[in-house]
Formats: C-alpha cells, sequence, structure tokens
C-alpha cells in the first residue's frame, strides 16, 4: 500500500513540476482543475480514514510536542488547528456512517463536506441520506445551512439550546499584528440579525455611491462602510429612519404547535434557526416580517406594509433567500426577474418571479434565456414560446 502512494505521489509530483498552464487552452485547463479537485477529495478521503487510527494509537504523540492529535495534523497538513479537529473528529465516528463513509471513499465529498456531515448526522443519524444528497446538489454553502436545520430539529429542548447561546453571547474586539482592527460577535441568531439587517438601508446607500461612481465594491466591504456609517448616525434621523427589517421563516404546523419537529424549520431567514418562541416573541416588534410555509407555499405573511406589492415581495423574498440558479448562493443585492418577461406577456405573478444575483440576471437577458426547476434549484434553458392561454394562478397570500 505504501509503495502504491508513493509511486503515484512521485508520478503527480512530476506532473505538476513540468505544469505549464500556457500551453492550455481554457477547456483543458478547467478539466484539469476539475481532475485535481478528484485528486484532492481522494486525498482527504485517505487522510480522514487513517487518521482514525492515528488517533487511537496516539501515534501522532511520537511526532513532537503537540497538545493533540488535532494540533499534529494542522502543523502536518499545513491548515488550521479548527479544520483539523473536524477532521479528527469526523474520522472517529465516520465508520458510524456507512453510506457518508462510501461517498467519501468513492471521492464524492470533500473534508469540508464530509466534517459537515458527519457532524450534523450525529445529531440526528436518520437525516444522513438528507444530508449526503444535499451535498451533491446545494454546495458547501447550502449543506451547511441545512446541517443547521439538522441540528436544530434534533434540538429536544429548543429553549435550552436558545438559552444556552443567549448565555454565551460575546462581542470581542481585537488587533492582529499588522495592525488590522477585528470583531467577533457571537449570539442568537435573532439578535445578529437585527444588527445586519439594521445595516442595509447604509449598504444600498454606499452600493448606489459606488456604482454611480463607476466603482466595483465587494459585498463584505460595503457591509463593513455600513457598520462605520450606523455607529456614526447612532441615534441620529438616518438610524431612525433605516426601516430595517427582520424575515422568520416558519412551518405552518410547527407555528401551530409551538415547537419544531424533525423536517421542520423556524429560522430566521438567511441566518439560521430559532426556536419557535422566539418568533412568537418577535411577532410583536414592527420590524418583523414573518412568514407562514407549509412546504413550498407561502400560507401567510405577516407584514407592516399591507399592500399587495409588499406582501408579494416578502413571498418572493422567502421563496428565493438567494439566487435561483443552482449552486450559486449569494444572498445579497438580488435583484427580481420575470421568468418570461412583461414585454412577452409575462405577468407580476409568484409563479413567473424569481430572484437572481446582479451576474446571473444580466446572463439571462444577454442569452435570451430562460429558468426552469424548482426553488434555488434552477437552471438556464433556452427560451421557449410565451405560455399559451390563462397564466397560472398565483400562490394566495392571506394576511395574518
Amino acid at each position: 500500500m505504501f509503495e502504491q502512494v508513493r509511486h503515484a505521489m512521485d508520478r503527480l509530483r512530476g506532473v505538476v513540476a513540468e505544469l505549464d498552464p500556457a500551453r492550455l487552452d481554457g477547456r483543458q485547463a478547467r478539466r484539469l482543475v476539475e481532475e485535481f479537485a478528484a485528486i484532492e477529495r481522494l486525498a482527504g478521503a485517505g487522510k480522514a480514514l487513517a487518521m482514525r487510527r492515528v488517533e487511537a494509537t496516539r501515534a501522532w504523540a511520537d511526532s513532537g510536542s503537540f497538545r493533540d492529535a488535532a494540533a499534529w495534523l494542522a502543523a502536518t497538513g499545513g491548515t488550521t488547528v479548527g479544520h483539523a479537529r473536524s477532521t479528527v473528529e469526523t474520522s472517529a465516528h465516520l465508520e458510524e456512517f456507512p453510506e457518508t463513509e462510501a461517498a467519501l471513499r468513492g471521492g464524492e465529498l470533500s473534508e469540508v463536506q464530509v466534517n459537515e456531515v458527519v457532524s450534523a448526522a450525529r445529531s440526528d443519524p436518520s437525516a444522513e441520506r438528507l444530508l449526503l444528497d444535499s451535498a451533491k446538489r446545494d454546495g458547501v454553502r447550502g449543506l451547511k445551512d441545512q446541517c443547521a436545520r439538522v441540528r436544530a430539529g434534533a434540538c429536544v429542548d429548543e429553549a435550552a439550546r436558545y438559552q444556552a447561546i443567549h448565555d454565551a453571547r460575546s462581542l470581542r474586539h481585537w488587533r492582529d499584528v499588522d495592525g488590522t482592527g477585528r470583531i467577533d460577535m457571537r449570539g442568537p441568531a435573532d439578535a445578529t440579525a437585527r444588527v445586519m439587517s439594521a445595516l442595509q438601508p447604509f449598504e444600498r446607500d454606499l452600493f448606489t455611491t459606488s456604482r454611480d461612481a463607476g466603482r466595483r465594491e465587494r459585498t463584505d466591504a460595503l457591509a463593513f462602510d455600513a457598520l462605520v456609517a450606523l455607529t456614526s448616525a447612532a441615534g441620529g434621523e438616518r438610524g431612525a429612519e433605516a426601516g430595517c427589517t427582520v424575515v422568520v421563516r416558519v412551518d405552518h404546523a410547527a407555528f401551530r404547535r409551538g415547537h419544531t419537529e424533525a423536517g421542520e424549520v423556524c429560522e430566521v431567514a438567511g441566518v439560521g434557526p430559532i426556536p419557535v418562541s422566539v418568533a412568537d416573541r418577535l411577532s410583536d416588534d414592527a420590524i418583523l416580517k414573518a412568514l407562514i410555509v407549509n412546504g413550498e407555499d407561502v400560507r401567510a405573511v405577516a407584514h407592516l406594509g399591507r399592500t399587495i406589492p409588499a406582501r408579494l415581495r416578502t413571498a418572493v423574498d422567502e421563496m428565493f433567500p438567494e439566487c435561483a440558479v443552482e449552486g450559486c448562493h449569494v444572498n445579497r443585492y438580488l435583484e427580481i426577474d420575470h421568468n418570461v418577461p412583461i414585454s412577452e406577456g409575462g405577468p407580476t405573478a409568484l409563479w413567473n418571479l424569481r430572484r437572481l444575483c446582479g451576474h446571473h440576471h444580466e446572463y439571462k437577458h444577454a442569452h435570451n434565456l430562460r429558468l426552469e426547476g424548482e426553488g434555488t434549484r434552477q437552471r438556464f434553458v433556452p427560451r421557449g414560446p410565451p405560455p399559451a392561454g390563462p397564466a397560472p394562478p398565483a400562490r394566495e397570500l392571506a394576511l395574518v
């Protein structure tokens, strides 16, 4: 076995040493990246499988004065201790999930994906297949969202879990050695969502200003500038007019029951799960939008703005918390798109609306494409003829 691994490594080292990207066309370079990514997944699988034995025998202790196996693995692999610790924990429990181990051995999962799947499946083993399916289609970000839901659904006492998060809340400020200021904020999802929501009007203004000036700023850079602007405006008229909004998505059955069960959702949209009791408490707050859902259908919307356009926009925002294109997880500065354009008779109805990131919105129109699929797993297809006959009815929205 060792000879095979060394031989494969020597051959791969030779390939990399002789690699001249300038001699490749775009398609060849893309294929090469895909092959190297597959090799990377297989290497990660071998590392996770062997790590189980390294930990069991404490062989890592023979390699130096390391605190634990994670510290040794981080030094060996050139990664952070946090990432290495996730791999050590995954390797210790991997044999409990044979489907996940088989997918890992087959090169289907990256290190990040298998760490997320095993961590969440330990909370609810019955969700293993659901998580593996999510890993295949949703990308890392979508998988992490699904894992968060599984953990929340497996929590027996969600109120106690929420209180524990609240008790551990913190805001830390420090400076890196290069002089960079850093802030880390941890706490209940509804509280952090309020902070991020309060930044939105400032971010919009900054985005418009930079766009009009011909600059393309990173979204995280705009968020930083917005936080600085918010603190400058604290107590002023601009802060009072911000009109920040927190969106809570909750399954209809869970909302009526008062708590979630496995497979149900109660979460701050785009942030993470919260107990139903917290959603109920937040419902008295004027900044809340509460969306009652049943599967893919929006059953009811509680919204400060009572006009139909506001309700429709809320429903579209709920159905598309991120770009509708499969694999694109952009969830900021999304633009509402008519799948069948108004110029071709497409109505402003829920069934015909999507939210897209700026790139995919422009791409769709530049290539005259349409989208098909469900939710945020849609794919581009060539334009077909406008729908004949009456348009499909929009889903009904009733105010709570």
